[in-house]
């Protein structure tokens, strides 16, 4: 236990400081309900900005080689944390689709534990959809948001799995530079920020020249308000921005540019990939709008184009900007569910810029930053059509 102590420092203050916000946010909830949620979302915050300190991973590393019980043993008292929080409040974690949980939440870590690799497989992106796509797809009947009624950040199903996520890739696979650590550097602050405004400023222009920008700055944010917007911009952080860029970035990103960069000829993959997601994106954008069916593949084409002439002046690692491209254009594409063919084309280009900031500091939390200051910006656009 002392050497566990020694790591968790900065989560503990992050996560008290979170806390006094959340009590702050919620005062005027049930003494039994804030007792509830308060006990759950101290333990899931500081597993969530401790877990992934290298000391911390390094430690369970070794404490786990002892055997598959205790390997098993986060995983279950998670499920166990979640069930206990949906009983309580009256509902059934064993209703519909959701009694599958456990299955597809044990499934990567005992997939790993079963075939043990010692290099970036298909087999991990195999086991990463099959825990991804159930945990988007099923839901519990019962809310698990934190707390049920109330001003809260996220919910507890979703902090719970991206605890699951990084415990199996990370600690079980041992996979590298995920970055689900939050690390203050003036630099990678410096580039999340340059990222942001560049996006902003692309998306002006954009839409400036397209006729549907209309700027409504001031009578935005006096509508917001400070504390609710502070509000809304943790929750955003907390409850998509990191949950997105842990799965999108520190893992398939990521994974990615490692398994080009094994074949040491990212060309194939370039060109295949290439057609595949343009062919992706004529569907969808045909799907959603006939008169704007050319915007997504325009993006597409322009997003592995940059990739291209990255990849060929040779002064970056093998696959790694191929890797962004297809990331990025992936991330675009799975937006079709808001409804407008533009979100998903602006959903592209700013994937490329939280991949880029992901793969500048190595950290999916300045890529959540990033990505939260984009959702949080609305305030300043008024995009006709965008939603």
């Amino acid at each position: 236990m002392k050497n566990y102590l020694q790591y968790i420092r900065s989560g503990s203050i992050i996560t008290g400081i979170l806390f006094a916000l959340f009590l702050y946010f919620n005062k005027d909830q049930p003494l039994n309900e804030l007792l509830m949620a308060s006990v759950c979302f101290v333990l899931l915050h500081l597993l969530l900005f401790t877990l992934g300190n290298e000391g911390v991973a390094a430690q369970l590393t070794t404490d786990l080689k002892a055997g598959t019980e205790k390997t098993v043993l986060f995983p279950v008292c998670l499920i166990a944390l979640l069930y206990i929080y949906i009983i309580y409040h009256g509902g059934s974690p064993l209703e519909g689709s959701a009694a599958l949980f456990p299955f597809f939440a044990l499934f990567p870590v005992l997939g790993f534990l079963a075939f043990k690799k010692t290099y970036i497989a298909w087999s991990d992106f195999v086991f990463l959809l099959l825990l991804l796509i159930p945990s988007v797809s099923i839901s519990f009947k019962s809310n698990t948001s934190l707390p049920v009624h109330g001003n809260g950040f996220s919910s507890v199903y979703k902090l719970v799995i991206m605890l699951l996520a990084f415990y199996a890739f990370g600690i079980i696979r041992g996979i590298k530079d995920i970055g689900f650590y939050p690390v203050f550097q003036w630099r990678a602050l410096g580039i999340a920020l340059a990222c942001w405004l560049g996006f902003l400023g692309l998306v002006w222009l954009i839409a400036y020249a397209s006729g549907f920008l209309n700027l409504s700055v001031a009578e935005a944010f006096a509508e917001e308000g400070f504390a609710q917007g502070l509000r809304n911009m943790i929750r955003v952080f907390l409850g998509t921005a990191l949950f997105e860029e842990l799965f999108f970035r520190g893992l398939i990103q990521n994974m990615l540019a490692k398994k080009i960069g094994q074949y040491k000829n990212w060309r194939p993959f370039w060109q295949w990939s290439l057609v595949l997601f343009a062919a992706l994106a004529f569907l969808t954008g045909y799907l959603m709008d006939k008169s704007l069916f050319w915007l997504p593949l325009l993006i597409t084409g322009l997003l592995f184009a940059a990739a291209y002439l990255i990849e060929k002046s040779g002064k970056t690692s093998q696959g790694t900007y191929t890797a962004l491209a297809i990331t990025s254009i992936f991330f675009g594409l799975v937006h079709f569910h808001a409804g407008s063919i533009i979100f998903v084309g602006l959903a592209s280009i700013a994937g490329w810029f939280y991949g880029y900031t992901y793969l500048k500091t190595r950290n999916v939390f300045y890529a959540a930053l990033v990505h939260t200051l984009v959702n949080s910006s609305e305030f300043l656009f008024a995009l006709d059509g965008l939603r």
